[in-house]
């Protein structure tokens, strides 16, 4: 868990308390089951508040429940940051912005030559665009099967890869983009 100061465990405490609140009766009558969503790196968290339940004599907690998610990864193959906007691309980046970003950012699985990748091929499984199309972009698993097989294989580039997946993103943003813009009057009607 690393260094654990004041800081940590207040912050480890409220986030038990907010998971278990539910079951308490003054929420909506209470006690309700709970089903908490959870990242691999917040599992100590919710360990934690398992414990601390089982611990308080007071009320009769019911064991919290979870599912863990696989987090899409940012463009350059770590978490993306809000500090930094070269780790993930925006709803509201340009296609163009969104372009340049993949091709200058974009973690890639190939390998360091083209005679390299074509005898050894890639790893999708680690290529931030494969991965892209992976969580979303590319809807047909036929598609993305063969994807994946022919950057294996090093019949497929990863500038290849990478062009694919820009197309298949300029589509969705612009198609994002124009609903947002048709929402945007829609919207005004529920905040007055």
């Amino acid at each position: 868990y690393g260094d654990v100061g004041p800081g940590k465990m207040s912050a480890s405490l409220l986030q038990a308390s907010d998971m278990l609140h539910p079951q308490l009766p003054e929420f909506e009558g209470g006690p309700l089951p709970i089903v908490v969503p959870v990242g691999s790196d917040q599992d100590p968290h919710l360990r934690l508040a398992r414990d601390v339940s089982q611990r308080i004599k007071e009320f009769k907690f019911t064991q919290l429940s979870s599912t863990y998610h696989k987090f899409l990864p940012g463009l350059k193959g770590d978490k993306m940051s809000s500090s930094d906007p070269m780790s993930f691309i925006a709803l509201t980046d340009s296609p163009d912005e969104a372009a340049m970003k993949i091709k200058k950012y974009a973690f890639s699985g190939g390998q360091a030559t083209l005679e390299e990748h074509r005898r050894l091929g890639g790893n999708p499984d680690i290529d931030v665009s494969f991965q892209m199309l992976k969580y979303g972009l590319e809807p047909d698993d036929t598609k993305l099967l063969k994807l994946e097989q022919d950057y294996r294989s090093g019949k497929l580039l990863s500038g290849e890869l990478k062009e694919y997946t820009i197309k298949k993103l300029t589509v969705f943003l612009k198609e994002h983009q124009e609903k947002r813009k048709k929402a945007e009057k829609v919207v005004q009607k529920y905040l007055k």
